[in-house]
């Protein structure tokens, strides 16, 4: 991944954190005291303005847990 488009996208990134606080306070308290671990299920769901829903799921799978620690502390640093 190229840098320079990480941090072209640090001005979004902020506008999204203040518009949505309630969405990272979730994601960081559901990494809290590895209340997600191997096994955990991850669910989103979206429902767009005319009301027509997509859903996905992942299974936490152990080789993830590295991915998803690394994230965290990404999220909790800012």
């Amino acid at each position: 991944m190229n840098p320079m488009f990480i941090l072209q996208l640090r001005p979004a990134w902020e506008q999204f954190k203040g518009n949505h606080p309630k969405l990272l306070n979730f994601v960081k308290a559901a990494s809290k005291d590895s209340f997600l671990d191997e096994g955990s299920l991850i669910e989103i769901s979206v429902t767009n303005s005319a009301g027509k829903t997509i859903a996905s799921n992942v299974r936490v799978k152990g080789d993830d847990l590295a991915f998803l620690s690394a994230l965290k502390d990404v999220l909790e640093g800012d």
